[in-house]
């Protein structure tokens, strides 16, 4: 989980270097290559949450929900499974759906997968609802999309034959990099 908590970390590290040469921060983010390609969501698809969760949703107002594991980064970040609750992928598997709380927040939805047919099916259904995503390294299967109040990724590891697709909460990330920075 720490590698997981690394790579929404280095992502926003990605976007964060490349607009250093911005004047102003605006929603829409653009990483430093060759095209200088905009990184965000279709128009109107920025998701306010995760199938059906909206960010911020406090864990005790849903039902269903069954602790998956916990990650004691941050000060403790529970991943729960939703009773009943799924991810079909294009290809028509089905996928369980991880949701990542925070002090009791919901800030991140998360779907993994193995095998490079499961890849294609998870990579091809992102692309058909948010659009193609901005591709910072070109010798890397990896997509970004920054909102205003959203990030989302898509990343697959040729090495570990694994694939990891993620939306989280813009505010509940700076609120856990506000308190990393305290304990410290």
């Amino acid at each position: 989980m720490k590698r997981l908590i690394g790579i929404m970390i280095s992502y926003s590290l990605v976007v964060g270097i490349g607009c250093a040469n911005l004047k102003e921060v605006t929603p829409m983010v653009y990483l430093p290559n060759e095209n200088c390609k905009q990184v965000s969501f279709k128009p109107g698809l920025e998701p306010e949450g995760f199938n059906g969760i909206k960010w911020e949703t406090n864990l005790l107002t849903l039902k269903g929900m069954k602790l998956y594991r916990k990650d004691p980064s941050h000060g403790g970040i529970g991943f729960y499974l939703k009773e009943g609750d799924v991810f079909k992928l294009g290809n028509g598997k089905i996928i369980s759906t991880q949701y990542g709380f925070w002090r009791g927040k919901f800030y991140v939805g998360m779907v993994t997968i193995q095998g490079l047919s499961d890849w294609n099916a998870l990579k091809e259904t992102v692309f058909n609802k948010f659009g193609e995503g901005a591709k910072p390294f070109s010798n890397k299967e990896e997509y970004l999309w920054v909102g205003k109040n959203a990030v989302m990724a898509l990343r697959y590891n040729e090495i570990s034959n694994g694939g990891i697709f993620y939306i989280r909460s813009d505010s509940v990330t700076k609120e856990m990099e506000g308190y990393r920075a305290e304990v410290k």
